[in-house]
């Protein structure tokens, strides 16, 4: 079990690195993952439309963001931990009929809530090569296969520079035991585990220092 202190202590410094909290500001960020996870590309005006703000502010601000990737087109196809390209490691999450994809293990827990709809996860164990999977419930986790599993995390930095997947994503992983996962981290000496619980429940602290109370509308079908 790892100690509430440091679960509050690492989600704080989460949000800390995360953009900026205006109830605005909670809103865009809420509804393009709620665009995202149909799995389609999403345009500025799809998003202005959804959180009721000008297609202007939404383009203005997500150009100044790293957290959040376009297509050749002038269309978002990445947003700080979803993405609906095929990454590896993959970290899948089937979303209703939609398939989409978490840059690192953690985000297929705190994306979920956001979601408010549940979503079946799978991903690779890094250090063995063997599937973990998982259902990720807005209230919770269930399922996880092996119940082994611990999830890895890393003290993020003041911020998480211009490159969040190489910087920060890249080192949070699942794996089907703590054994597992001490192998992989031997000479990764800032990282540390928790287990999926724990993995959620410092999700949830994180999506209520970051967005706030705009979470609590599920997704529209």
């Amino acid at each position: 079990m790892t100690s509430n202190a440091l679960l509050e202590e690492w989600a704080r410094r989460v949000a800390d690195a995360l953009p900026e909290r205006t109830p605005q500001d909670q809103e865009i960020a809420v509804q393009t993952f709620r665009l995202l996870a149909k799995g389609e590309p999403v345009t500025p005006r799809q998003i202005s439309e959804a959180a009721n703000v000008s297609e202007e502010q939404v383009a203005e601000t997500f150009h100044s963001l790293s957290g959040v990737l376009w297509d050749d087109q002038e269309r978002i196809v990445g947003f700080f931990g979803l993405d609906i390209r095929h990454f590896k490691p993959s970290h899948a999450m089937e979303v209703g009929e939609a398939t989409v994809y978490g840059w690192c293990a953690w985000d297929t827990l705190f994306i979920t809530e956001i979601l408010g709809q549940e979503a079946h996860v799978e991903s690779t164990d890094p250090n063995n090569g063997a599937t973990v999977q998982l259902t990720v419930t807005p209230e919770g986790v269930t399922n996880v296969r092996p119940p082994e599993a611990v999830v890895s995390l890393l003290q993020p930095e003041d911020s998480f520079g211009a490159d969040v997947i190489a910087t920060f994503c890249h080192h949070i992983h699942f794996f089907t035991s703590a054994e597992s996962a001490e192998e992989w981290m031997a000479d990764r000496p800032s990282l540390f585990t928790v287990t999926v619980d724990e993995a959620f429940q410092v999700g949830q602290m994180v999506n209520r220092l970051w967005l706030g109370s705009v979470i609590g509308s599920p997704l529209s079908p």
